[in-house]
């Protein structure tokens, strides 16, 4: 899940011309120095299918490359829908993030949520994936919630579909029934 994000968000960069519309304009911090932003779009929706089925939809409020420095931003919500069989399986939100185009590790904070139709959930305010061993963590307080329990603590690490997760500090954990 979280790898086909990182997929999304690069192909994004992409598609970033053909995903705008007409508000798409020139940074005014533009100098042509080499550090500055090469590309930015608002209000983006990029599609991504696979033998015309839908893969995932991507929305953000705002999109900025930054070719010289090596990273992309997404900010003003960041919104991933993930699609089987045509049914929306799984969806991340977070209302920024930053993607390492060498490393292609992604971070996404602030009001971070990953939720599934099997009913799972998880709740941080700063979430990482890192790419060479596809897994995600984090190092900040989470909350886990399942049909059977709810589980709280500081500090993650999970497989990239949450399957096989372990909090480091577990500070409660609750009957969800």
């Amino acid at each position: 899940m979280i790898k086909l994000f990182l997929t999304l968000c690069l192909f994004t960069i992409s598609l970033l011309l053909c995903s705008c519309d007409d508000k798409f304009k020139p940074s005014a911090n533009d100098s042509g120095s080499g550090d500055s932003l090469s590309q930015e779009s608002w209000n983006s929706r990029v599609v991504f299918s696979d033998s015309g089925n839908t893969r995932a939809i991507l929305t953000a409020g705002h999109i900025s490359v930054y070719t010289s420095k090596g990273y992309t931003l997404i900010d003003s919500g960041a919104k991933v829908e993930f699609y089987r069989d045509g049914k929306i399986v799984s969806v991340l939100t977070g209302r920024h993030g930053k993607i390492d185009d060498k490393t292609k590790n992604i971070e996404i904070s602030d009001s971070v949520e990953v939720f599934n139709n099997e009913g799972s959930r998880l709740k941080t305010e700063k979430l990482f994936w890192k790419n060479s061993e596809q897994k995600v963590y984090s190092d900040d307080f989470v909350r886990i919630s399942t049909p059977d329990e709810i589980i709280e603590g500081t500090g993650f690490e999970s497989d990239q579909n949450l399957k096989n997760y372990r909090i480091f500090k577990v500070s409660g954990i609750f009957n969800g029934k």
